[in-house]
């Protein structure tokens, strides 16, 4: 998918990594079915089980830059917590973007978490996992 960039005076969204919306008009709720579907979703490395990003994004806020990297909750991010990408990047767990809904909660807001990690050393991978 191309990239996508969103402006507002200090704030910037660019989208790194998004293997699962098909257009633009596709809910999460089909970009989660279809992570679900994914025979590839999570690979094992080293030891660790690694798992595919379902959207990576690079947020720009008041000249600071992170990533915010959709996961399967299974990663169970914490405080303090070093997340590794299969290209031995280690990024700081910087907390989870939260989300508002009006009406009904959808069904993936439970299975999934929306990680803010530093930026990466080197190329940065898809698929993460949580170091012990």
């Amino acid at each position: 998918m191309e990239k996508s960039k969103h402006k507002a005076n200090d704030f910037h969204i660019e989208t790194v990594f998004d293997p699962y919306t098909e257009n633009g008009n596709d809910t999460f709720t089909e970009i989660y079915q279809r992570y679900l579907e994914d025979d590839e979703k999570a690979i094992e490395k080293d030891g660790l089980l690694f798992y595919k990003a379902l959207q990576i994004t690079k947020l720009f806020i008041h000249n600071k830059t992170s990533l915010e990297v959709v996961l399967p909750r299974e990663i169970e991010p914490c405080k303090d917590c070093t997340i590794i990408d299969e290209n031995g990047n280690r990024y700081e767990y910087n907390g989870t973007a939260m989300l508002n809904f009006k009406g009904e909660i959808p069904e993936w807001n439970s299975k999934i978490v929306f990680a803010i990690l530093s930026l990466p050393e080197k190329n940065g991978g898809k698929y993460f996992a949580k170091l012990k």
